[in-house]
């Protein structure tokens, strides 16, 4: 009978003791690229891999000044802002699009406007605060590929 009331009795001091209740924040691997609510990325560096080695490791003079924004609204709104070198003449000054991140193939969709003007899937090599790395394969056996380095410039 003293194990049943004490029993009772500390279901009754767990209960009063957990009212408040825990409501975690889930982190999502998107605010990487995004932040809280936008985040703007600039790229430092493109590397040339043949069979999974770099290569070469270069820059274009067209694309230094470009600023990449991911949005972290709900329709995932992307925009790149051109500076004063252009990668074509037809170039506009701001491209409006989207973005998309799928966890299961760790490809992030994309526009590029020195490489394409659609978007297209890269994969993520590498995402953090303070740097990303994104790679494209060219050919169908996977053995060459563009490998995009970013680094952020403003994060809101």
């Amino acid at each position: 009978m003293r194990n049943i009331q004490l029993l009772i009795g500390c279901l009754i001091f767990a209960g009063a003791s957990c009212r408040e209740e825990l409501t975690p924040t889930p982190y999502t691997y998107t605010q990487v690229f995004t932040g809280v609510t936008s985040k703007t990325w600039k790229v430092k560096f493109i590397e040339l891999a043949i069979d999974g080695e770099a290569e070469d490791t270069f820059t274009l003079s067209c694309d230094p000044d470009h600023l990449y924004t991911f949005q972290a609204n709900p329709e995932r709104g992307f925009k790149v802002t051109a500076g004063a070198n252009r990668c074509s003449a037809d170039e506009p000054d701001v491209i409006n699009d989207t973005w998309s991140y799928n966890s299961a193939t760790a490809t992030l969709t994309m526009i590029l406007p020195f490489f394409n003007d659609t978007g297209l899937p890269f994969i993520v090599r590498e995402a953090r605060k303070n740097k990303m790395e994104l790679e494209i394969f060219l050919d169908q056996e996977n053995t060459t590929s563009y490998r995009i380095h970013f680094e952020p410039t403003d994060e809101d």
